[in-house]
């Protein structure tokens, strides 16, 4: 069991713990010890295999929560874990996972109305039957029917990141077989989707049965749906099902386009065939007029068969019909996509000045370690009181620590900031004198979501009109499994942006995502810029960076327009206001 894994169901002990008004102290033990977990750079099962002594030097684990790390290593489940979920209906824990909906909310409405699962929730809402318990009424009852109606439309579903490590895992176990000679993604995980159904894997393989053996064995499958020659599903245990296709080196490259679709393109690709006389399939580009055991024209390579049909290749995060194929046959595909190995650094991070995980000392050597040429710190303002904000006297000294850490170590830039609130009124959350000493400002919402659209639009412009701001940060306000995007103008804050010089941020961090793949296509065409960021509240997750690179790639963003690919002195001049 990987860390995922563990930190997932330390927290769903933690919730289950409120619910039943257990210790404070001991709710607090599990989050932490999630918290800390998720932040690890390392995996539990790797430290324990290397020396299980090692687990007691982690931070917020007991001996108690030693064991059943190690019960969860070994096992791959935890008794106490699976004994405390009897305790409540099936589906009762699910409600955690609405927008709005705490520990402490959803006891009151279990106690009160009976609720045991989300369709409970919904009907009572849609009676009004929330109105009759104390803290609640219409208002809070609309949300949750809109946070429901957002949790069923992603049930079944799974975040980038979390496919992405699934699969990683997998294709590691099965290039440990000599049997395999490749294996690789494809699907929507190859196109870099935010959210995942099934994992798809397609291999080429030295002994196909042998392979297949070994991956319908997988150690963390729960049931094999299908066991063939050439194809085989497994549903793994609290996990996805993942689909594997062995495929011969002769078509690999055909086949890993049709499995990487998007069903569509895959349509429209056809269609060109079909113009020109021939037909596209998984084996390979073949005339119209050849039998059936023709040798395929095209298909070794996924370059030589868009090549064969008088197309550019298309990158795979672009293959959605939204205009590559015309694009890559009149040779105007966008040249100089952003990449990972672009990225110089980070401009938004945390450290444990205010909700981070990980010191202003660890956070910047791992950056360094990186081989970042600067980041950005930028801890909470005072307004987010849960995260440890600070005012303008905390700020400023926060800032002087930055300094003169930063005179110490050298190989890399810190820039001084912070992620400033925008109040209701679009007023920033600290005085402009204390903004003024930073380099680098990044204003966020992080309250009144559901304000209407010219009141959400103008507040959010009133921010970016101040001179300090240099960043807007996660702009749509959306989490991707919880909360829908704000209701603004994106026209009118993208036109801002270009004309003020201030950058959107494609955020990493959690379930955000936020400048989405469309919202970053759309925002380059008024000329907006681009910052690419974890918003990392551990060392450990720089490592998301990537998926915001899949996302802006997506969403057709090029190099030069992301300002952290920027060298340090061309940054710098950047984010000049």
């Amino acid at each position: 069991m990987d860390n995922i894994h563990i930190a997932a169901i330390f927290l769903r002990i933690a919730d289950a713990l409120e619910i039943q008004d257990a210790n404070v102290f001991r709710v607090r033990a599990y989050r932490n010890a999630a918290q800390n977990i998720t932040a690890l750079s390392r995996q539990l099962k790797e430290i324990y295999a290397k020396d299980p002594s090692e687990l007691d030097a982690l931070a917020g684990i007991g001996k108690d929560l030693r064991e059943k790390i190690i019960e969860m290593i070994k096992t791959g489940k935890l008794g106490y874990h699976d004994e405390l979920m009897k305790k409540f209906p099936d589906g009762f824990l699910d409600m955690l996972d609405l927008s709005g909906l705490g520990p402490k909310k959803l006891k009151k409405l279990r106690d009160a109305l009976g609720v045991k699962n989300v369709d409970d929730l919904e009907k009572a809402c849609k009676k009004g039957k929330l109105e009759s318990i104390e803290g609640m009424g219409a208002r809070t009852q609309e949300k949750l029917l809109e946070a429901i109606k957002h949790f069923k439309k992603r049930a079944g579903r799974m975040l980038l990141p979390e496919a992405d490590h699934y699969a990683d895992e997998m294709i590691s176990y099965l290039l440990e077989s000599k049997s395999f000679k490749k294996a690789v993604k494809a699907g929507s995980l190859r196109r870099g989707k935010e959210t995942i159904g099934d994992i798809d894997i397609l291999a080429v393989c030295g002994d196909d049965k042998k392979a297949m053996e070994r991956f319908v064995n997988y150690p963390e499958a729960e049931t094999v749906i299908a066991h063939g020659a050439t194809k085989s599903s497994i549903m793994l245990k609290d996990g996805p099902q993942i689909d594997l296709r062995i495929v011969d080196a002769s078509c690999f490259g055909a086949a890993l386009s049709y499995f990487t679709g998007s069903k569509q393109h895959n349509v429209e690709v056809r269609k060109i065939a079909k113009k020109m006389g021939y037909k596209v399939n998984e084996y390979g580009v073949f005339s119209v007029r050849t039998g059936k055991n023709a040798k395929p024209l095209a298909g070794k390579t996924e370059e030589d068969l868009y090549h064969k049909l008088k197309m550019e290749w298309i990158p795979p995060e672009l293959r959605e019909a939204q205009g590559e194929i015309k694009a890559a046959q009149d040779g105007t595909l966008p040249r100089n996509l952003i990449k990972i190995a672009d990225i110089r650094g980070d401009l938004h991070t945390h450290t444990t000045a205010s909700d981070g995980r990980d010191t202003l000392e660890d956070m910047v050597r791992a950056a360094k370690d990186r081989g970042y040429e600067y980041i950005a710190v930028t801890d909470h303002s005072q307004y987010v009181k849960i995260a440890g904000g600070m005012d303008e006297k905390r700020l400023l000294q926060h800032v002087k620590k930055i300094r003169k850490f930063s005179q110490k170590i050298k190989g890399i830039r810190i820039l001084a900031g912070v992620e400033v609130d925008i109040l209701d009124k679009g007023e920033l959350d600290l005085a402009d004198y204390a903004l003024k000493e930073l380099d680098i400002v990044i204003a966020a919402v992080h309250s009144f979501f559901t304000l209407d659209r010219d009141k959400q639009t103008a507040r959010i412009l009133r921010a970016m009109d101040n001179k300090y701001v240099n960043g807007l940060a996660h702009p749509s306000g959306r989490l991707i499994t919880k909360r829908n995007e704000i209701n603004v103008d994106f026209d009118k804050i993208f036109k801002k942006a270009a004309e003020n010089n201030i950058f959107l941020e494609v955020n990493t961090h959690g379930d955000r995502i936020d400048l989405n793949d469309a919202r970053c296509r759309r925002a380059q065409e008024f000329g907006a810029r681009f910052a690419i960021n974890t918003d990392a509240h551990a060392a450990a997750q720089f490592d998301l960076v990537k998926y915001g690179v899949v996302t802006a790639r997506r969403g057709w963003v090029k190099k030069k327009n992301v300002i952290n690919t920027y060298p340090v002195g061309k940054l710098v001049k950047a984010l000049k206001r």
